[in-house]
């Protein structure tokens, strides 16, 4: 019987993208590649959603300027790509953390549970799939009537 004690360490940025092992904690016996790539992915949709939000932002912003619907649109498909980022790295989390478990189970006075931000996540991903749709759904909407507009004026 072995104990296992349970101490909490902090690893930095680089430390994050270490390859994991087949057996964790035993680097001899090989690289586990789904649960290295997929805990990478982890840290990288993350920003690269954070990057599209704030780049469809700035769209929006550019939009409100020149008062132009088009905009609108490519708002939309960012905050729609955004979302699936965001849908991409719950995913990557809950399968790196079972590929964990099956490897390495949790001991009994452990319990494993989701924290906040996980559900933060969670609610995430289905707002930022509406707010694509209302942006889509805005600039369609509003370039029909507008075009309905100019076509009365010209009568």
């Amino acid at each position: 019987e072995t104990d296992m004690t349970t101490n909490c360490i902090s690893f930095s940025l680089s430390d994050q993208f270490m390859e994991k092992y087949i057996e964790p904690g035993n680097h001899n016996s090989g690289t586990d590649l789904n649960r290295t790539y997929l805990w990478r992915l982890q840290f990288l949709l993350p920003f690269v959603s954070l990057g599209l939000m704030c780049f469809g932002a700035l769209i929006g912003l550019c939009a409100c300027a020149c008062r132009s619907l088009y905009p609108a649109i490519a708002t939309g498909v960012l905050h729609f790509l955004a979302g699936l980022c965001t849908l991409g790295l719950v995913g990557c989390y809950v399968a790196g953390i079972e590929l964990l478990h099956k490897k390495l189970p949790l001991p009994d006075d452990v319990r494993g549970e989701f924290g906040w931000s996980f559900c933060l996540a969670c609610v995430s991903a289905p707002l930022q799939f509406m707010a694509a749709a209302l942006f889509i759904w805005a600039a369609r909407t509003n370039r029909k009537e507008f075009t309905l507009l100019k076509a009365y004026r010209v009568a």
